[in-house]
Protein backbone atom coordinates (compact mmCIF):
# COMPACT_ATOMS: atom_id res chain seq x y z
CA UNK A 1 0.00 0.00 0.00
CA UNK A 2 1.45 3.48 -0.96
CA UNK A 3 2.40 5.94 1.50
CA UNK A 4 -0.71 8.27 0.25
CA UNK A 5 -3.23 5.25 0.51
CA UNK A 6 -1.55 4.73 4.05
CA UNK A 7 -2.54 8.44 5.40
CA UNK A 8 -6.24 8.37 3.69
CA UNK A 9 -7.03 4.85 5.96
CA UNK A 10 -5.85 6.49 9.08
CA UNK A 11 -7.96 9.66 8.62
CA UNK A 12 -10.64 7.68 7.89
CA UNK A 13 -10.18 5.62 10.67
CA UNK A 14 -9.60 8.67 12.68
CA UNK A 15 -12.74 9.72 12.13
CA UNK A 16 -14.96 7.26 12.34
CA UNK A 17 -13.61 7.04 15.92
CA UNK A 18 -14.78 11.04 16.28
CA UNK A 19 -17.95 10.26 15.36
CA UNK A 20 -18.41 7.37 18.06
CA UNK A 21 -16.91 9.36 20.59
CA UNK A 22 -19.61 12.55 19.77
CA UNK A 23 -22.45 9.82 19.46
CA UNK A 24 -22.02 8.48 23.25
CA UNK A 25 -21.10 12.17 24.67
CA UNK A 26 -24.37 13.79 23.43
CA UNK A 27 -26.55 10.75 24.30
CA UNK A 28 -25.93 11.07 28.13
CA UNK A 29 -28.75 12.08 30.56
CA UNK A 30 -28.88 15.61 31.47
CA UNK A 31 -26.41 17.21 33.89
CA UNK A 32 -23.99 14.05 33.88
CA UNK A 33 -20.43 14.05 32.46
CA UNK A 34 -18.71 16.57 30.28
CA UNK A 35 -16.13 18.90 31.79
CA UNK A 36 -14.80 22.69 30.48
CA UNK A 37 -11.61 23.99 31.08
CA UNK A 38 -11.47 26.97 33.67
CA UNK A 39 -9.12 30.03 33.42
CA UNK A 40 -6.50 29.44 35.99
CA UNK A 41 -6.42 25.49 35.93
CA UNK A 42 -9.52 23.38 37.19
CA UNK A 43 -12.61 22.70 35.42
CA UNK A 44 -16.30 22.86 35.66
CA UNK A 45 -19.22 20.46 35.51
CA UNK A 46 -21.29 21.06 32.66
CA UNK A 47 -24.48 19.71 31.64
CA UNK A 48 -24.88 17.85 28.34
CA UNK A 49 -27.98 17.81 26.07
CA UNK A 50 -29.84 15.32 25.32
CA UNK A 51 -31.15 14.02 21.51
CA UNK A 52 -34.42 15.07 21.06
CA UNK A 53 -37.44 12.60 20.54
CA UNK A 54 -40.68 12.98 20.39
CA UNK A 55 -41.17 10.42 23.47
CA UNK A 56 -39.38 13.06 25.50
CA UNK A 57 -41.02 16.53 24.48
CA UNK A 58 -43.84 17.74 26.24
CA UNK A 59 -45.85 20.35 25.16
CA UNK A 60 -46.78 23.47 27.27
CA UNK A 61 -50.97 23.88 26.93
CA UNK A 62 -52.02 27.13 28.29
CA UNK A 63 -54.66 26.46 31.52
CA UNK A 64 -58.46 25.99 30.54
CA UNK A 65 -59.18 29.15 31.70
CA UNK A 66 -57.24 32.74 33.44
CA UNK A 67 -59.66 34.53 35.62
CA UNK A 68 -57.85 37.18 38.09
CA UNK A 69 -58.19 37.13 41.28
CA UNK A 70 -59.55 40.38 41.20
CA UNK A 71 -61.73 41.83 38.77
CA UNK A 72 -63.93 45.24 37.91
CA UNK A 73 -68.16 44.70 37.70
CA UNK A 74 -69.61 45.07 34.60
CA UNK A 75 -73.41 44.27 35.05
CA UNK A 76 -75.58 43.86 38.21
CA UNK A 77 -78.83 42.12 37.94
CA UNK A 78 -81.44 42.83 40.53
CA UNK A 79 -85.34 42.08 40.21
CA UNK A 80 -85.63 42.52 36.50
CA UNK A 81 -83.08 45.65 36.40
CA UNK A 82 -80.29 45.32 34.23
CA UNK A 83 -77.47 47.63 35.24
CA UNK A 84 -74.03 48.76 34.03
CA UNK A 85 -71.03 51.17 35.38
CA UNK A 86 -71.94 54.65 34.61
CA UNK A 87 -68.26 55.19 33.14
CA UNK A 88 -67.27 58.76 31.51
CA UNK A 89 -67.32 56.70 27.80
CA UNK A 90 -70.81 56.10 28.53
CA UNK A 91 -71.85 60.04 29.41
CA UNK A 92 -70.46 60.35 26.50
CA UNK A 93 -72.27 58.22 24.11
CA UNK A 94 -75.02 59.01 25.53
CA UNK A 95 -74.80 62.52 26.30
CA UNK A 96 -75.45 62.49 30.03
CA UNK A 97 -73.94 65.15 32.38
CA UNK A 98 -70.36 64.46 33.49
CA UNK A 99 -71.48 65.09 36.90
CA UNK A 100 -74.51 62.48 36.98
CA UNK A 101 -73.64 59.82 39.55
CA UNK A 102 -75.24 56.30 39.43
CA UNK A 103 -75.69 53.33 36.91
CA UNK A 104 -77.27 52.95 34.00
CA UNK A 105 -80.08 50.88 33.69
CA UNK A 106 -79.80 49.05 29.83
CA UNK A 107 -83.07 47.24 30.39
CA UNK A 108 -85.43 46.58 33.04
CA UNK A 109 -88.25 43.57 33.19
CA UNK A 110 -89.96 41.97 35.60
CA UNK A 111 -90.62 43.82 39.45
CA UNK A 112 -88.31 46.90 37.95
CA UNK A 113 -90.50 47.00 34.82
CA UNK A 114 -93.53 47.18 37.30
CA UNK A 115 -92.23 50.14 39.36
CA UNK A 116 -92.55 52.02 36.54
CA UNK A 117 -88.03 52.35 35.14
CA UNK A 118 -87.54 52.11 32.10
CA UNK A 119 -84.22 51.58 30.20
CA UNK A 120 -82.34 54.45 30.13
CA UNK A 121 -82.70 55.63 33.28
CA UNK A 122 -79.58 56.22 36.02
CA UNK A 123 -80.03 54.79 39.23
CA UNK A 124 -78.57 56.95 41.88
CA UNK A 125 -80.00 55.80 44.75
CA UNK A 126 -81.88 52.99 46.65
CA UNK A 127 -83.87 54.02 50.00
CA UNK A 128 -81.32 57.70 49.82
CA UNK A 129 -78.38 54.82 50.04
CA UNK A 130 -76.34 56.58 46.59
CA UNK A 131 -75.74 54.07 44.22
CA UNK A 132 -72.67 55.22 41.90
CA UNK A 133 -71.04 52.15 41.54
CA UNK A 134 -71.98 48.56 40.67
CA UNK A 135 -70.32 47.80 44.12
CA UNK A 136 -72.11 50.21 45.85
CA UNK A 137 -75.77 48.63 44.11
CA UNK A 138 -74.82 45.31 45.89
CA UNK A 139 -74.03 46.91 49.14
CA UNK A 140 -77.77 48.75 49.04
CA UNK A 141 -79.62 45.89 47.86
CA UNK A 142 -77.90 43.67 50.86
CA UNK A 143 -78.98 46.00 52.96
CA UNK A 144 -83.09 46.22 51.90
CA UNK A 145 -82.46 41.99 50.86
CA UNK A 146 -84.96 41.30 53.46
CA UNK A 147 -87.49 43.69 52.63
CA UNK A 148 -90.80 43.27 50.02
CA UNK A 149 -90.74 47.04 48.68
CA UNK A 150 -88.20 49.43 48.38
CA UNK A 151 -88.26 53.43 47.27
CA UNK A 152 -85.77 53.99 44.59
CA UNK A 153 -84.23 57.36 42.71
CA UNK A 154 -83.57 57.76 39.25
CA UNK A 155 -82.32 60.50 36.55
CA UNK A 156 -84.36 60.44 34.07
CA UNK A 157 -83.84 63.25 30.88
CA UNK A 158 -82.96 65.88 33.36
CA UNK A 159 -85.66 64.96 35.79
CA UNK A 160 -85.20 63.15 39.22
CA UNK A 161 -87.71 60.66 39.86
CA UNK A 162 -88.96 58.09 42.93
CA UNK A 163 -90.17 55.20 42.04
CA UNK A 164 -91.05 51.65 44.76
CA UNK A 165 -89.83 48.43 43.60
CA UNK A 166 -91.91 45.43 45.23
CA UNK A 167 -91.16 41.67 45.05
CA UNK A 168 -93.52 39.66 43.97
CA UNK A 169 -92.72 36.80 46.33
CA UNK A 170 -92.64 39.23 48.89
CA UNK A 171 -88.19 39.23 49.61
CA UNK A 172 -86.29 41.77 47.16
CA UNK A 173 -83.04 39.54 48.00
CA UNK A 174 -79.75 41.03 46.52
CA UNK A 175 -78.17 41.77 43.22
CA UNK A 176 -76.07 39.22 41.45
CA UNK A 177 -72.91 40.56 39.82
CA UNK A 178 -70.94 39.89 36.30
CA UNK A 179 -67.71 40.52 34.90
CA UNK A 180 -67.44 41.26 31.12
CA UNK A 181 -67.49 37.96 29.04
CA UNK A 182 -64.99 35.26 29.13
CA UNK A 183 -62.80 36.23 25.71
CA UNK A 184 -60.36 33.77 24.03
CA UNK A 185 -56.51 34.41 24.10
CA UNK A 186 -55.06 36.30 21.45
CA UNK A 187 -59.01 37.93 20.53
CA UNK A 188 -58.64 41.16 18.75
CA UNK A 189 -59.90 44.04 21.39
CA UNK A 190 -63.66 45.25 20.30
CA UNK A 191 -63.53 48.66 22.19
CA UNK A 192 -61.46 51.58 22.86
CA UNK A 193 -58.51 50.82 25.38
CA UNK A 194 -59.66 50.25 29.19
CA UNK A 195 -56.99 49.34 30.34
CA UNK A 196 -55.51 45.14 30.67
CA UNK A 197 -58.16 42.69 29.21
CA UNK A 198 -58.21 40.48 32.53
CA UNK A 199 -59.19 43.59 34.13
CA UNK A 200 -62.71 42.69 33.03
CA UNK A 201 -62.43 39.59 31.17
CA UNK A 202 -61.37 36.05 32.04
CA UNK A 203 -59.44 34.82 29.64
CA UNK A 204 -60.12 31.11 27.65
CA UNK A 205 -62.70 29.14 26.22
CA UNK A 206 -64.99 27.67 28.98
CA UNK A 207 -67.14 30.56 30.05
CA UNK A 208 -69.70 30.56 27.50
CA UNK A 209 -71.36 27.71 24.71
CA UNK A 210 -69.79 27.49 21.22
CA UNK A 211 -71.56 28.13 19.02
CA UNK A 212 -74.21 30.00 20.55
CA UNK A 213 -77.36 28.31 21.05
CA UNK A 214 -79.54 31.01 19.57
CA UNK A 215 -77.23 30.86 16.96
CA UNK A 216 -78.12 27.15 15.61
CA UNK A 217 -80.69 26.31 13.03
CA UNK A 218 -82.63 22.90 13.22
CA UNK A 219 -83.56 21.86 9.32
CA UNK A 220 -86.83 22.50 8.34
CA UNK A 221 -89.39 19.72 9.13
CA UNK A 222 -91.27 17.81 6.77
CA UNK A 223 -94.83 18.80 6.15
CA UNK A 224 -97.87 17.37 4.23
CA UNK A 225 -98.97 18.74 0.69
CA UNK A 226 -101.78 21.53 1.56
CA UNK A 227 -100.58 22.10 5.53
CA UNK A 228 -101.55 25.09 6.69
CA UNK A 229 -98.64 27.26 6.56
CA UNK A 230 -97.57 27.64 10.66
CA UNK A 231 -95.24 31.14 9.72
CA UNK A 232 -95.56 34.20 7.32
CA UNK A 233 -94.75 33.72 3.95
CA UNK A 234 -91.31 32.80 3.32
CA UNK A 235 -91.81 31.35 0.01
CA UNK A 236 -92.26 28.09 -1.71
CA UNK A 237 -92.87 25.33 0.87
CA UNK A 238 -90.27 23.11 -0.98
CA UNK A 239 -87.33 25.51 -0.82
CA UNK A 240 -87.30 24.57 2.50
CA UNK A 241 -89.29 21.14 3.48
CA UNK A 242 -89.82 17.87 1.82
CA UNK A 243 -93.52 17.89 1.20
CA UNK A 244 -95.24 14.25 1.83
CA UNK A 245 -98.41 13.55 0.54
Amino acid sequence: MSRAASWVVSWMFLGVIALVITALFFSQDPGVGGTVARKGGGSVPVAVPVAWNKASVVSAQPPASYVAPKMKLSEGHWQGMDAMDLSVELKTKLRLPMTLEGVLLGETTLAAARSGLLAGDVLVAVERMPVGTLEALHQASRQVAHRSEVQLTAWRKGRWMHFVMRAPDGVLGFAQMETAPMIRASDLRPHAYRGACTECHAIGTTGHITPDPDSILLPAPVIRAGAVRPHQDRGPCQACHAIRP
